[in-house]
């Protein structure tokens, strides 16, 4: 492609050079970049890619995108073609789409966004839209996936090359439909920017990110952007945050939630340790709804994913099976180990999650609560006691141990963590070993006691000092241990 083609979408921008090289590729990351390139200097969280311009030079880039004013561009060699712009992740996500023939164009996209819930809604869309027969991909934090491929992500929105390269696959592998997670970071950072959604989904919002977004006020303006790039909007009404976020909306709007004033709601609510059911009205007819994922949260996520599928005119029968089934790896996850207690593994790693499992558990468990969790090294150290705080409020017993404990001392985490635990009257234990806290729990359950395994979720692995990862998967964890505990009692 002639770099004339891969520009003609970008808006003041200034060229110094020849605009009509033949270009290999687009890259960002100046390890990738190979003789032809196209090198886009973004600014990230912890490196500024003009740091590494000379650097893709070296490796073979022949254009370099930076913004204006960034870089004395008369230190670039006169045989490099620099263009400057005025925001250079635009610049990026202009050219991936142009380069990869705009394959959101040829999709029809669902967008999902909210502090919580967008996993789990995600997967619930996707599995209904694959049983209704539609061809449907997924990007999201878990993975991405389409066809029989299934590819591990590393965060929840791709930035805006990598999506469109996504997109593009999906595409020609016949997808008619991708169901994505929009992350407030990917609407602010123009990851998604240029994209079209048929539908997207508001699920919550609470506090996070305030180390990126600064406000609540900034963070809610950031999810507010992905319904400036939608068709029709699915916003949960009971969200304290709905009346500010509908006034700002512009595209039409339908509301769910268990409140009487919402357009999707559902009633006669039972929730227990490995189901919900509800009923609800749908086309003037009443209908009940299984998920295997107990919680309240649960009907919320449901009603979002039946809200969007029924405007894609999905049958009802397809709805009840997909639902019935979907399985969402580390989103309250029940692990079937035929004991007379159980267990759930859930990704809960920041007070605002912690507190909605155990607090959501507490209204239908009808034994003991059980949390097991720590807190992952070189993050965010405040959060440690609040987490504490929450378990010792809520659980019944706390077994504090590791997370991702990266490069600090363990114990120093976890003593962390006991601070906030000993505000309260919460009984608890510090076990180092993760697996064998989980073995400590599950030895100490009663009959009718819940399990929560809080923080590692969908992760396989533990992260060790020095970036060591091992293998560590609390579904196999668990399992194991309830195989040893059955063989005990047959010894016995």
């Amino acid at each position: 492609m002639l770099l004339q083609y891969l520009i003609e979408n970008l808006t003041d921008v200034n060229i110094t050079g020849d605009n009509k090289i033949e270009i290999n590729k687009i890259e960002y990351d100046s390890n990738k970049i190979e003789e032809g390139d196209v090198f886009v200097a973004i600014r990230g969280f912890e490196q500024d890619g003009n740091n590494f311009i000379e650097d893709a030079i070296k490796a073979g880039a022949k254009t370099v995108v930076l913004e204006k004013s960034s870089y004395d561009i008369s230190s670039i060699k006169d045989d490099v073609t620099v263009l400057e712009v005025d925001n250079s992740r635009i610049a990026l996500a202009v050219m991936a789409q142009t380069y990869y023939g705009n394959p959101g164009l040829s999709l029809k996209l669902i967008g999902v966004t909210g502090t919580k819930g967008k996993t789990t809604t995600a997967y619930m869309i996707r599995d209904i839209l694959n049983a209704s027969g539609k061809k449907t991909g997924m990007i999201g934090t878990i993975y991405n996936t389409y066809a029989d491929k299934q590819i591990e992500a590393t965060r929840t929105s791709p930035e805006s090359l990598d999506l469109q390269r996504l997109l593009k696959e999906m595409l020609d592998a016949g997808m008619e439909y991708v169901v994505m997670e929009v992350s407030s970071h990917a609407l602010e950072l123009y990851r998604v920017y240029g994209l079209k959604f048929i539908i997207s989904v508001f699920t919550n919002l609470s506090e996070e990110h305030l180390d990126f977004h600064k406000t609540m006020e900034n963070y809610l303006n950031a999810k507010a952007k992905l319904f400036d790039m939608s068709d029709f909007a699915i916003i949960n009404g009971d969200d304290i945050y709905a009346p500010k976020l509908l006034k700002k909306i512009k595209c039409k709007i339908a509301t769910y939630g268990l409140d009487n004033s919402v357009n999707l709601t559902a009633t006669d609510i039972k929730i227990n340790g490995s189901y919900v059911e509800f009923k609800m009205y749908i086309n003037k007819m009443l209908e009940t709804i299984t998920v295997n994922i107990p919680g309240r949260y649960t009907v919320y996520n449901a009603l979002a994913a039946i809200g969007v599928c029924s405007l894609l005119n999905c049958q009802m029968q397809d709805i009840l099976l997909a639902l019935a089934n979907v399985k969402v790896p580390g989103r309250s996850e029940v692990v079937d180990i035929n004991k007379t207690f159980s267990v759930i593994i859930d990704y809960a790693h920041t007070p605002s999650s912690l507190e909605a499992i155990l607090a959501n558990t507490k209204k239908y468990a009808k034994g003991r609560i059980i949390c097991v969790f720590g807190c992952g090294g070189n993050r965010d150290k405040e959060k440690r006691s609040m987490m504490g705080e929450i378990s010792g409020r809520l659980a019944d017993f706390t077994v504090i141990t590791t997370d991702n404990p990266r490069d600090e001392e363990p114990m120093k985490i976890m003593k962390d963590i006991e601070v906030g635990i000993k505000n309260t009257k919460g009984l608890y234990k510090i076990i180092e070993n993760r697996r064998q806290a989980i073995k400590f729990a599950m030895r100490i359950a009663w009959k009718n006691d819940i399990i929560i395994l809080a923080g590692k979720g969908h992760e396989t692995y533990q992260e060790l000092k020095d970036h060591n990862k091992i293998h560590f998967d609390e579904r196999e964890v668990v399992k194991k241990l309830a195989e040893e505990m059955e063989e005990k009692n047959n010894i016995v």
